[in-house]
């Protein structure tokens, strides 16, 4: 199945430096470069965030839930725990960044890259995830729990005890990451790409005997 190319963030050359406080304007933050900060602001109301880059920023548990991020970068951060549930994302990368834990579920996730990062414990559940890249990330115990993956991939993660359980992974390549166990429907490996090492762990997890 032939990838759609995924979209890059659309950023000015020259982006002010402001705190989070100062950008922060009626639920909107938008054209600025916030670094070297610690944020602890949650609110139920939705952040619309657009042209932003947050560098070695930390979010302390945060939550932000129905936000939306056009044109985002996270370069650096920490975001762990980190509600985001049913949040937007286009345009978006997250680049050597720590996401252990982080709350993705029913969130809309497109033309979105995670580059480096630890996605440990993560949970992407009821989310759709349409053109996006997870690049030499550690995805340990992650959670894509009956969610829709198109035209995305996984390429050279660690995701061993990662969870896809009633998600189809029609069209997802799987050889290039490791793990010892993983959690599948097996009614919905049709189309997937395994190694011949992977096919034999799922064969097994089948309940068949394999000599070798």
């Amino acid at each position: 199945m032939k990838k759609n190319k995924r979209l890059e963030p659309i950023l000015p050359k020259d982006l002010e430096t402001r705190s989070f406080v100062d950008a922060l304007d009626d639920q909107y933050i938008s054209n600025c470069q916030i670094t070297q900060e610690t944020i602890d602001f949650s609110t139920e109301e939705a952040l619309h965030i657009d042209r932003v880059v947050f560098e070695n920023v930390n979010f302390l548990e945060i939550s932000w839930p129905r936000s939306e991020f056009v044109d985002v970068l996270f370069l650096n951060c920490d975001l762990s725990n980190i509600d985001l549930s049913r949040a937007v994302f286009h345009r978006t990368e997250f680049r050597n960044s720590k996401l252990m834990g982080a709350n993705f579920t029913e969130a809309g996730i497109r033309h979105t890259l995670f580059d480096e990062c630890i996605l440990n414990y993560a949970t992407f559940g009821f989310s759709l995830c349409n053109t996006v890249s997870f690049v030499s990330s550690s995805m340990r115990f992650s959670d894509f729990y009956e969610m829709e993956l198109k035209a995305s991939e996984f390429c050279m993660c660690d995701m061993n005890d990662t969870n896809f359980t009633q998600t189809s992974l029609q069209g997802i390549d799987l050889s290039s990451n490791t793990f010892e166990s993983i959690q599948v429907s097996i009614d919905k490996l049709q189309g997937c790409t395994v190694s011949s090492d992977q096919a034999i762990a799922f064969a097994r997890q089948m309940g068949m005997i394999v000599e070798r």
